[in-house]
């Protein structure tokens, strides 16, 4: 932990701008905050400071580095569940305070980073880069073949719809494993990813660009992370500069 970090340091602004949004034909909730910490620039300073490790059981399939602090993480979440209207808690206990960052030049992108992916429940993120250093931002997608904007934790009646329409086994449906299989082959298959390497950003013939978050300094975002989505940088952009965002998974209780 860098030995300059206040107790302060991520204090929220009690007063952001806030923005809300209905994406899509599903009418799916997006939060966006502005102004969200009142030490921004001094959160990035100890962001950079850090030991960023790009190891898998880290990263998963982010196609970055990542870094944390053993910060509670509880006060902004309690303010989150503020603005989002219900309760939330972490997806992963302890939650510390994630960064995220990319460097894009030299790097390859999997399949599965070429297009959009869902996250577990609520997705949260902070963009830190300062002004003139931000581009591009977070996209929000329709799956054109089936016309899914989410996919649910558990299969629901539009999801067992569409697999009757399909003409699919029931054992899809049956399991945690056939239900992943449905996604992994109906869904997120390889052959809907972009050829080349570079993200999804715009869309092609089987993703449809709902809407893009832009990436503005000190902006939060919220959303539900079942909702298809992707970053949204174009080739070249970051290629010698570092993309820095904070990120919280987050569980609506029930």
């Amino acid at each position: 932990m860098p030995k300059t970090l206040r107790p302060d340091l991520f204090t929220v602004n009690p007063n952001p701008d806030l923005s809300f949004l209905d994406v899509g034909l599903g009418q799916n909730k997006v939060i966006i905050a502005d102004h969200f910490y009142l030490y921004p620039n001094d959160i990035l300073q100890t962001a950079l400071e850090l030991p960023f490790t790009d190891r898998f059981e880290i990263v998963g399939n982010f196609p970055g580095v990542r870094a944390s602090l053993n910060v509670s993480t509880q006060p902004m979440i309690d303010h989150l569940s503020h603005i989002w209207g219900c309760s939330l808690s972490p997806f992963f206990s302890p939650q510390p305070v994630v960064f995220q960052g990319i460097k894009m030049q030299d790097f390859r992108l999997n399949v599965g980073q070429r297009q959009p992916h869902i996250d577990q429940d609520v997705t949260a993120m902070v963009y830190l880069n300062p002004d003139g250093f931000c581009k591009g931002g977070t996209g929000l997608y329709r799956h054109r073949p089936t016309e899914l904007e989410r996919v649910p934790i558990m299969p629901d009646s539009t999801i067992r719809e569409l697999a009757d329409q399909l003409e699919l086994s029931d054992e899809f449906l049956a399991s945690p494993e056939g239900y992943e299989n449905f996604q992994n082959s109906m869904i997120f298959n390889p052959l809907f990813a972009c050829r080349d390497n570079r993200y999804i950003n715009d869309g092609n013939t089987y993703w449809e660009l709902l809407q893009l978050i832009e990436m503005r300094p000190n902006r939060l975002m919220m959303f539900d992370g079942r909702c298809f989505h992707s970053q949204y940088i174009q080739p070249g952009d970051y290629d010698h500069a570092f993309r820095v965002n904070q990120i919280l998974y987050l569980r609506q209780d029930t």
